[in-house]
């Protein structure tokens, strides 16, 4: 409608927002960033970002898809924002809906993408969405069948469409090793994103747990009837088949606008299903085998190497193998920890190849690898679906490990992340149907293992080579 989208309304409104944001702001209590989201959606296909300002000005409007349903056109908005003061980042989500476009090796307009596009796309959003309540981006069970927990909180649709999503890069893990291949294709990784978790709760409402979530759209699900329909809501949703809202966490300095988006920027970041687990997670080529037990780790694993997010240094002559230390800590009020696994990429020998391997790293409850299989067992569960009730007597509170890459390749670049899983809980449909006594809805899990993604720590053979000149 034009009379809503004049420029004269648009900055009355953004300055009207502006204000009430800054009102807000209390540094080391509680800090708001000054953002919107751009939310192109070029038939149905998801191609949003979210916009972050690291300053207390902020620009005079917003860019909207009204202005431009391309992205290169928002990188453009930001680096002009960005030479007049205001730095900004972004941060693309839902890639899973996306139909193949939020990673893709060409731009929208049809072109490949070149080294001019991954500089500037990296310039511009150097973090990506794991998880919010449209699905999981992380890894699609089509693309990794040897992940037996891949298949989790998928959601498969276009937005406000009936079609399914291409999987073919629209997923993070694929996203991460496809950009070891153009690194060395154009000299520039446009796929080496940080990770975060979101909400795109439509209700203005961040409810992360399972056992608090009550929709994420308004009126569209603001009774257990409507959320637990197996019909399409108005916006061509199953709303049982949404998630609960994602969580991220920062690792800052302090509790600031600047200190959070510095950490943002450096990609410093991990992203939940929504449980606030805690999690560390440091590469270098030389830590310790005891070094997570230290009460000095985080100080020495800074100074030995590189947080989540970091580029490995280059490696040492006498190095055989990078080095990980790796600790989380439970959500107090969630489940116990099943297990830390390490998910590499690297390219397997050939150019334009991908290739993936899962590491299971700590395990609770003294369980190990079956050296035969290479499979753990189950960890199990406690989940009383009737009542929607668990119990902590499996897993445990806390998992840490210093692990080595067994399988480590000098020559061969690599993306490694870390993946936490809790045990098993109730899904927050089976908390809705206990409480409103409505039957839990035909396709969706009556539980869930909910879990944390660490931003990525990379290694790249070039830079031992440059170093060693």
């Amino acid at each position: 409608m034009p009379q809503f989208v004049t420029p004269e309304l648009l900055r009355s409104n953004w300055k009207e927002a502006v204000k009430v944001i800054n009102q807000y702001n209390d540094p080391g209590k509680f800090t708001t960033l000054i953002a919107f989201e751009w939310t192109s959606i070029p038939g149905g296909r998801n191609m949003h970002r979210n916009v972050f300002f690291r300053d207390d000005e902020g620009p005079m409007a917003p860019y909207s898809s009204f202005d431009s349903i391309y992205p290169e056109d928002l990188w453009t908005y930001q680096e002009i924002q960005r030479n007049i003061g205001h730095d900004s980042i972004a941060i693309s989500h839902n890639g899973n809906v996306s139909d193949g476009w939020m990673y893709s090796p060409y731009k929208f307009l049809g072109e490949k993408i070149d080294t001019r596009y991954a500089t500037r796309r990296m310039l511009n959003e150097p973090l990506t969405e794991m998880i919010q309540t449209k699905g999981s981006s992380e890894v699609h069970p089509m693309m990794s069948p040897n992940d037996e927990f891949a298949d989790f909180e998928i959601f498969p649709n276009l937005i406000n469409v009936g079609d399914p999503s291409q999987v073919k890069y629209g997923y993070v893990r694929q996203a991460l090793t496809d950009g070891l291949m153009w690194q060395r294709k154009l000299g520039v990784n446009p796929h080496k994103f940080g990770i975060v978790a979101g909400a795109d709760s439509h209700s203005g409402y961040s409810n992360n747990e399972e056992f608090d979530f009550y929709g994420s759209h308004g009126a569209l699900e603001d009774t257990p009837k409507k959320r637990l329909s197996p019909e399409p809501d108005a916006a061509g949703d199953i709303p049982a088949r949404l998630g609960s809202a994602g969580a991220t966490a920062i690792w800052a300095e302090e509790n600031t606008r600047a200190s959070l988006f510095d950490a943002m920027k450096r990609k410093e970041t991990y992203g939940t299903s929504g449980t606030l687990i805690r999690l560390r997670f440091f590469g270098g080529w030389g830590y310790s085998s005891d070094l997570v037990e230290d009460k000095n780790f985080v100080r020495k694993a800074y100074a030995g190497g590189v947080p989540m997010g970091g580029d490995l240094p280059a490696k040492p002559k006498r190095a055989k193998a990078p080095t990980f230390a790796i600790w989380a800590l439970k959500d107090p009020e969630s489940g116990n920890l099943d297990r830390i696994q390490i998910i590499k990429g690297y390219l397997g020998g050939r150019f334009d190849n991908q290739e993936e391997k899962i590491y299971e790293v700590a395990l609770s409850d003294g369980r190990a690898v079956d050296p035969e299989t290479g499979k753990v067992p189950p960890v199990g569960n406690t989940v009383d679906v009737k009542t929607a009730t668990y119990t902590n007597d499996i897993g445990d509170s806390q998992l840490s490990a210093v692990w080595t890459d067994p399988d480590f390749d000098p020559t061969e670049p690599a993306v490694y992340y870390v993946r936490v899983l809790e045990i098993p809980t109730p899904r927050w449909s089976t908390y809705d149907s206990v409480r409103s006594g409505l039957p839990i809805p035909d396709g969706v899990p009556a539980t869930l293992q909910e879990r944390a993604w660490s931003s990525p720590i990379w290694y790249s053979p070039e830079a031992s080579t440059t170093a060693s000149k």
